[in-house]
């Protein structure tokens, strides 16, 4: 529930991003063999394997996490992917991995849970809602709360959000320990080893892998800063994650140039054909979505709003 907190509520409606202070693990690696045998589903998902295991249950339906996270790994896709793909690649896994009884109770939790994140969206119209002090997240995160209560029972939502309480009382706890103004600096340390004392051995490895993983970024982008070579990128990730690891982070960086480098191109052209052409507004939008049919296909197009 992190991820809805600290958004300030105002993200693209099925849009799921991991939340920095989330303990959950992120989506598992895919071994090089399953992505040469596999396309991945949009290209951000380049190097993954779909989150959410549910072949424990041996077909049947189990209402927990990994339930979620597997809706949440296709639907972060929206802006690459429609919609009704999506949904229709979702219904597909499911009917492949649950029994058919089982399989159409998921997605009776899937349409649910597809209308809860639509009602979140309408939270962030509130002005009340606004703002990121300590009072105002709870607030938050109590409006989230009764807003599922909306669509889920008491039982769906102890075992589909439980955790996601826990963690989100675990990190309203660390912000106020580090904004209380009468606590030193020892006794803060104190203070949050005392909250991670708490935490099971699966929550404290995967809060470790989290901040581990958080370090490379931070030092990625520094290295990047200092004008790093893809080599020494390379490197400097392997030495972290490993070589296989550090390969897909590469094809995903080269992706991401490619994909600037249409912008940029796109952008510059867009520049150039507004200061020459002195056209009336409805022709100056034809030519421009000339512009944009001649870049981009019709799905890259759905991502150009962020860059123009």
């Amino acid at each position: 529930m992190l991820r809805w907190i600290f958004a300030a509520m105002a993200a693209t409606v099925f849009l799921v991003a991991a939340a920095a202070w989330s303990l959950k693990p992120a989506p598992a690696a895919a071994p090089v063999a399953a992505i040469a045998a596999k396309p991945s589903f949009a290209p951000s998902l380049f190097g993954t394997l779909p989150d959410g295991d549910m072949d424990q249950a041996k077909g049947e339906l189990q209402l927990n996490q990994a339930l979620l996270r597997r809706f949440d790994y296709y639907l972060a896709t929206v802006g690459e992917r429609s919609l009704s793909d999506i949904m229709a690649q979702i219904s597909q896994d499911l009917d492949r991995e649950l029994k058919p009884a089982a399989a159409k109770e998921a997605k009776r939790i899937l349409a649910q849970y597809l209308q809860f994140k639509h009602a979140l969206s309408e939270l962030a119209h509130n002005p009340a809602m606004a703002g990121q002090s300590i009072a105002t997240m709870r607030l938050r995160l109590a409006a989230i709360q009764n807003t599922r209560s909306r669509f889920f029972n008491r039982a769906e939502i102890s075992a589909l959000f439980a955790s996601d309480d826990e963690q989100d009382e675990l990190l309203l706890n660390r912000l106020m320990i580090a904004q209380d103004p009468q606590l030193n600096t020892t006794q803060k340390a104190q203070k949050q080893a005392a909250l991670d004392a708490k935490l099971s051995p699966a929550e404290q490895q995967a809060r470790a892998d989290l901040i581990a993983h958080l370090s490379l970024a931070e030092n990625v982008q520094s290295a990047k800063a200092q004008g790093a070579t893809a080599n020494q990128l390379h490197a400097l990730r392997s030495a972290s994650v490993g070589k296989p690891a550090a390969d897909r982070l590469a094809a995903l960086d080269q992706e991401e140039n490619q994909w600037q480098a249409k912008i940029d191109h796109y952008l510059i052209a867009k520049a150039n054909a507004n200061a020459m052409n002195k056209l009336p507004t409805t022709e100056q939008n034809s030519a421009i979505q000339k512009l944009r049919d001649a870049n981009f296909s019709p799905l890259e197009q759905k991502r150009l709003g962020a860059f123009e």
